[in-house]
């Protein structure tokens, strides 16, 4: 046995410029007397070294002990870093382990957001959810289903039971919000902007929305969805309550929830029925909330639920933080994926794109289904991050989402939530790379057919997510090409919310691509490889009928690499 490192971490989701960086290293010494490692450190930027430290450090018999290191503050306003280990110790192998950070001059650069559901006074003390969090690299956090009723949020009471019969505690509500903040993290209240109890509707029955035959439109027998017009007194009293949650509870803004329907209803405000259209009321609402909740606390956050898609093309462009959209069938399949990210960026004028995309699989239990479930998630995760978009999916204590009441989450393993860190870290790692708002698709204009831009060559390809194939992003600007390689081979479907076979390794994929300006660097990066860590790779160039052309050769595809072209 010899000491390794157990974990290593940031102690930040996300560090604003100027603030210094401060790594959290576990060193786990199981043997019975103590030792003398050297931990050596490199910060690394893409693919060039930044910083090296040495650190000679003794570990107590039979100890965990953690080592901090800093590093002095970034003054970059977007940018992502890896932090490489390696710890050695006489005779034995070194040992190699990574972890991320990013540094950004507002958290709305890169909104990476999770959840908290559970509340119950139990609850008071721990910390280990909001710790996992962090390690996430999660730092905008969904407080769902913290309330004490839809129309009125703030609970009465310290203890008090929601709509659905949960005990909560309102001071362990705020405790997680104070925790979220030390680690540098947002908290957004869950609050739907048209569901209301059964009693409410009773006393405000004129400030409901009907279905042309007369009836009240409700959701799940427990609901009753109201008018959000601004002629509508709905409209002011349900401000009122996101102005409560800011002011009494102390969140940093609202997660405002639709559930994808109504999108007409009949309005009776004065007896006069009037059809009512939603697409065009959400947009009103968002910006009078904004100018109003603005007044109450600096920075507030807005983030909208666009379900099923609906309707980003009347909402993404007001004054929300993100184009967030919660994802359904028939977007089934992962180039549907692909097409919801592309419309919400063109819409959303260069917000941050987030989907809330559930796996389903993971309520499965068999090892068998379970693996499936775990490669169906890493994957998806590849589709989302590679084309700059963000997926709500993960939260406290190893959960994952299964579908839209949260408080029903899947508990993932740990061999899982390694895993999925490690594509985090990747993710936070490559940032500025990843979500670079001048970057452009071209996987459909520049590949195949009469397009000889890039060349593909080694494996079967799709450019648009085909079962059974490796699946080309490409995405480019002025200085830089970046073409990610999914691999969805050993698999004979595409359905993004179904359980998937691990890839196949792909080695030795060739690359050809049309170059008009001297190559600066080349490299390849894989979550899957080196916990992330960048490898030069050696290319050529020659001379063609179209000019240069640079060949490349990617080692090894396993389920997610990047291949990074630097001018």
């Amino acid at each position: 046995m010899f000491p390794t490192i157990k974990d290593a971490y940031p102690n930040k989701a996300q560090y604003i410029t100027g603030e210094p960086v401060c790594i959290n290293v576990e060193l786990n010494n199981q043997l019975q007397h103590e030792v003398r490692v050297r931990l050596t450190v490199e910060l690394v930027c893409m693919n060039r070294v930044l910083d090296s430290q040495a650190h000679d450090i003794v570990i107590p018999p039979g100890a965990v002990s953690t080592h901090l290191l800093t590093f002095g503050p970034p003054d970059e306003a977007f940018r992502g870093y890896g932090v490489d280990l390696q710890l050695t110790q006489d005779e034995a192998e070194p040992m190699h382990f990574s972890t991320a950070f990013d540094v950004v001059s507002s958290w709305r650069q890169s909104p990476r957001y999770g959840f908290l559901s559970d509340f119950h006074s139990r609850e008071q003390g721990d910390a280990k959810d909001v710790e996992s969090l962090n390690k996430l690299h999660i730092n905008l956090v969904q407080f769902y289903d913290w309330m004490y009723r839809h129309d009125d949020l703030v609970p009465p009471e310290e203890t008090f039971n929601d709509l659905m019969g949960r005990e909560l505690s309102l001071k362990v509500v705020k405790e997680k919000i104070a925790l979220c903040h030390s680690y540098g993290m947002k908290a957004m209240a869950y609050g739907a902007i048209y569901a209301a109890s059964k009693d409410f509707y009773w006393e405000h029955p004129d400030w409901a929305l009907y279905y042309g035959n007369g009836k009240v439109v409700d959701f799940i027998d427990i609901f009753t969805i109201m008018n959000i017009s601004e002629e509508s007194p709905w409209h002011r009293h349900i401000i009122g309550e996101y102005k409560k949650a800011i002011e009494q509870v102390g969140f940093d803004g609202i997660h405002m929830d639709t559930y994808g329907y109504p999108k007409t209803g009949i309005s009776r405000l004065g007896g006069v029925e009037k059809v009512e259209r939603l697409e065009k009321q959400f947009p009103v609402l968002i910006e009078n909330t904004r100018k109003e909740l603005n007044k109450s606390k600096e920075d507030i956050g807005l983030i909208f639920n666009n379900v099923g898609n609906w309707p980003v093309d009347t909402v993404a462009a007001a004054a929300q933080d993100a184009v967030y959209i919660e994802v359904w069938n028939p977007y089934e399949k992962y180039h549907h994926i692909q097409q919801i990210i592309a419309w919400a960026q063109q819409f959303g004028h260069g917000k941050p794109v987030i989907l809330a995309a559930y796996l389903k699989p993971f309520r499965l239990e068999s090892p068998e289904s379970i693996d499936r479930a775990h490669a169906a998630a890493l994957l998806l995760s590849a589709v989302i991050f590679s084309h700059g978009a963000y997926h709500l999916l993960l939260g406290e204590n190893n959960g994952v989402l299964t579908q839209g009441y949260y408080v029903d989450y899947s508990v993932a393993g740990d061999a899982f939530m390694r895993e999925i860190r490690t594509y985090y870290d990747f993710m936070v790692r490559y940032v500025h790379l990843l979500y670079d708002p001048s970057l452009r698709d071209v996987s459909m204009t520049h590949v195949e057919g009469d397009n000889l831009e890039y060349i593909f060559g080694g494996a079967s390809y799709s450019t648009y997510g085909e079962p059974g194939k490796v699946w080309t992003v490409v995405r480019e600007n002025e200085k830089m090409k970046l073409i990610q390689f999914i691999n969805l081979t050993n698999n004979a479907e595409d359905y993004w919310n179904e359980g998937k076979n691990r890839p196949a390794e792909v080695k030795n994929l060739t690359v050809r691509v049309q170059v008009s300006e001297p190559v600066r660097s080349v490299f390849t990066a894989s979550p899957d490889i080196d916990m992330g860590r960048p490898h030069d790779l050696e290319y050529s160039l020659e001379e063609s009928d179209r000019g240069y052309v640079l060949s490349v050769t990617v080692p090894s595809v396993y389920q997610w690499s990047m291949l990074v072209i630097g001018h």
